[in-house]
């Protein structure tokens, strides 16, 4: 055989046996990937137990990000599978990253005649009856698989492909829910990317769902379980710049202005109004509410009869925006808004009704189809100026902006709180502030507001922020409206008790005033935690016997930076009777000393510690306590022997000398004792009188340092 033949060949059977293998592969679990693009496909979702599609299937474009919406919960009745239980736990909502539900391009249960046709849609000239064969043979291995044959076989997909982009993130999204109650629903959302090959069209997208059964006596289910099933979405190729989809319906979604009367304006002053606007029926999303700036084909309804060719009966009021939109990130039933205008009236407008009209868009899901509904509404305009030619001609100076009478906002703290309620020096906190634009028909735009904290003498702020950001930025507040800010802080360690300024700066735009500033302060109290030490307890004597005293004596020490008032030390053990000692207040970097007598009442029968609780206030009358221990052993008296135990007759036998001897000894020894009695007395005072000195001398060290 020619050489150059024998390798054409050999390379070709090279890359059929390839391309066979590669066919193989993708087709085992039942898995029928697309070579080029997406294919649409969709699923019935009412054989669905848990996955729900929305009332308006999202929509997605070719290549955009997409957020994809469904409603998730049973109601134990509909659906292919409910569980036999009143909830489900540990609930984990994701999308399916398995093979088999994302790629099946043949129904299950597909003959094969139909099945090669398929293939030679897809593969053309490059399928041959052995290749075909093969593909069929994995085919009925995938629908073989047990597992996934039945879920297949319950929930069917018609020839589609995956539409989204697979790559890190798109798998790791799980929405959690610890219970799901029977018949409770909820909206569940993943944020994805389209391919940019997809064709546009409904796609059936795989949801996964891991649950735990309770257990039911009468089934006896519990433990974990897994369900897959299918939602719908529909993806468009993408539109024009500027023509999105709108569709229009014939009963209206909103009403507009119910219990309003007619706003009514007078030149030239700025008009401020609202016009109210009541969701009628299930919740929408992304409304925008858009002024338009022309009357249309309405006319102004005339209130008098003297109209020259000066006045205009056009739309009343000065545009100086390039759009007056609106916009609410969404509307539960019945939910009722009011979307606020200040507007100038033109010089020229004549008094007049006029019609208003108004765009409003809005989606029944996140990214749905995009409805819009028109209205009107109607103002009522007063112009003494067009409407009497006499009337007196405005002043040149009229017309000039003046700081002293142009009408701005007014913001002001309704209210503020500190979280957690007591500011210690050195922990963190976190400021709320309600923030009130207190006009009335005035509305603030623009709003910057700067928090400044009080400064220590070396300029360093008593409150700081962890990343130094202090600005806050408000888009609008209307006239009356409220708006929260929260802030938070670190107090400066080290900082004196006392009470400390944060001063907003504010600085915003009014219809007729622009760069307006203003500031407010607040006040926010710093606490410093009381702080205290003990030197160490003398105790003198350290053991003794009932019917005793032991002296004890000990300093306390301020190491904190309040005082402590009405400091007080009760002293409690089984041993001895109860007794307290008052000290007073100690200012910060002072010491109290306490010298206390304890009288033995009992024996010792433990380890012989006596508690010292010491008591102090802080300048509220808080009371804190402070428990300190020593040692002190009580033991029994020793017996008690008088002379007249000690004298033995016998000694007395002898009268005489001897006799007289010993009534001389007896008096002399009384007389010893008596001396040496005294003689340790001297010696407590002493021993006190030095320990209270030094500790006195101790004191006054420390308050001279």
């Amino acid at each position: 055989m020619n050489e150059n033949r024998k390798n054409r060949l050999m390379e070709r059977a090279f890359w059929k046996g390839a391309l066979v293998l590669l066919a193989c592969l993708s087709l085992v679990g039942g898995l029928f990937t697309a070579p080029v693009r997406a294919y649409a496909s969709y699923n019935d979702t009412n054989l669905n137990t848990f996955a729900h599609d929305m009332a308006d299937i999202p929509v997605g474009v070719i290549g955009q990000q997409f957020d994809v919406t469904f409603r998730f919960g049973y109601n134990g009745s509909q659906g292919l599978y409910n569980p036999a239980s009143e909830y489900v736990e540990d609930v984990n909502v994701s999308l399916s990253n398995d093979q088999t539900y994302m790629g099946v391009q043949v129904e299950v249960g597909t003959s094969k005649s139909a099945f090669i046709q398929r293939l030679e849609e897809l593969l053309g000239d490059d399928l041959d009856s052995a290749r075909a064969e093969e593909y069929y043979q994995g085919y009925l291995d995938g629908y073989n698989d047990t597992s996934k044959g039945t879920i297949l076989y319950n929930y069917p997909v018609d020839s589609g492909s995956y539409p989204f982009e697979v790559n890190g993130q798109i798998f790791t999204q799980k929405v959690h829910f610890d219970t799901l109650k029977r018949g409770e629903y909820q909206e569940v959302t993943f944020r994805v990317n389209i391919r940019k090959d997809a064709h546009a069209g409904y796609y059936a997208i795989p949801i996964v769902f891991n649950y735990k059964l309770p257990y039911v006596a009468y089934v006896g289910q519990r433990g974990p379980n897994q369900h897959v099933e299918y939602i719908n979405v529909y993806i468009q190729e993408k539109p024009e710049v500027g023509q999105p989809t709108i569709s229009t319906t014939d009963d209206p979604q909103f009403a507009v202005g119910e219990d309003q009367t007619t706003p009514e304006g007078t030149y030239p002053q700025v008009m401020n109004y609202s016009v109210r606007l009541r969701n009628r029926k299930q919740k929408v999303y992304d409304v925008r509410v858009r002024m338009e700036t022309t009357l249309g084909e309405e006319k102004a309804i005339v209130t008098h009869q003297g109209i020259s060719s000066s006045n205009s009966t056009d739309f009343p009021f000065e545009i100086s925006e390039a759009n007056y939109d609106q916009s609410f990130e969404s509307l539960e039933p019945e939910e009722v808004i009011e979307v606020p205008y200040s507007m100038a009236i033109k010089r020229v407008t004549t008094s007049a009704y006029y019609p208003i009209n108004y765009t409003v868009n809005y989606r029944l899901s996140p990214t749905g189809e995009l409805y819009q509904e028109k209205y009107t509404y109607m103002v009522k305009i007063n112009n003494p100026v067009m409407d009497d030619p006499n009337a007196e001609k405005e002043k040149e100076s009229s017309t000039e902006w003046n700081a002293n009478t142009a009408e701005k906002s007014r913001l002001i703290v309704d209210s503020y709180r500190m979280e957690p309620e007591k500011v210690y020096a050195g922990d963190t906190f976190s400021l709320v502030v309600d923030l009130k634009n207190a006009s009335e028909g005035i509305p603030a735009t623009n709003i910057l507001l700067t928090f400044e904290s009080e400064t220590t003498e070396d300029k360093s702020a008593i409150f700081s922020t962890d990343n130094g950001a202090n600005s806050v930025v408000i888009n609008s507040l209307p006239a009356g409206a409220t708006e929260q800010i929260r802030m938070v802080y670190t107090a400066k360690a080290g900082t004196n008790q006392g009470s400390y300024k944060i001063t907003i700066k504010e600085k915003y735009d009014s219809p007729e005033y622009k760069n307006a500033e203003e500031e407010v302060s607040i006040d926010v109290p710093v606490y410093q935690y009381a702080r205290l030490s003990t030197s160490s307890f003398e105790v003198m004597p350290a053991s003794l016997e009932v019917g005793s005293e032991s002296n004890v004596m000990f300093g306390i020490n301020n190491t904190g930076k309040v005082t402590l008032y009405n400091v007080s030390v009760n002293f409690q053990a089984d041993s001895i009777k109860e007794n307290n000692a008052y000290i007073g207040n100690i200012n910060p970097g002072s010491s109290g000393n306490v010298d206390v007598m304890l009288s033995a009442i009992a024996p010792t029968a433990d380890d012989g510690t006596v508690v010292a609780e010491i008591s102090y206030e802080d300048e509220y009358g808080t009371v804190s306590t402070v428990e300190k221990t020593f040692e002190l052993f009580v033991t029994e008296p020793a017996p008690d022997m008088g002379m007249e135990e000690m004298y033995d007759p016998s000694m007395m036998e002898d009268g005489g000398e001897n006799g007289g001897l010993l009534e001389g000894l007896r008096a002399n020894l009384a007389f010893v004792l008596g001396g040496a009695a005294a003689a340790v007395l001297l010696v407590v005072i002493g021993i006190r009188k030095y320990r209270k000195h030094r500790l006195e001398k101790e004191s006054r060290t420390e308050d001279e340092i």
